[in-house]
């Protein structure tokens, strides 16, 4: 399967069995040098030996690629921009 035939079946309605998160889902990162941080799901890389997406954090938008056990859900920004908050709020607002 290509990247565009999966990345394709993915967006659908129907998703991807075995594939917890989809595009624009807000993850948080569970360990690691970005322990805690908030991002954003932009693409599935793969799905064998286990779901892999990029996600990217603001305000910079880093790109990072991390597996599934790798991220927890934190919620959905329906395609909105993400902007941070200060410290002690809500990770962000939405647009």
């Amino acid at each position: 399967m290509t990247q565009y035939e999966l990345e394709s079946r993915w967006i659908t309605p129907e998703g991807i069995p075995g594939v917890t998160f989809r595009f624009s889902d807000l993850i948080r990162i569970k360990s690691g040098e970005h322990a805690g941080q908030t991002a954003e799901v932009i693409s599935l890389i793969s799905v064998a030996p286990e779901p892999t997406y990029m996600v990217v954090l603001p305000p910079d938008e880093k790109s990072l690629v991390l597996r599934q056990q790798e991220i927890e859900p934190a919620g959905s920004n329906a395609g909105r921009t993400l902007v941070p908050q200060k410290p002690g709020s809500l990770p962000f607002r939405r647009h």
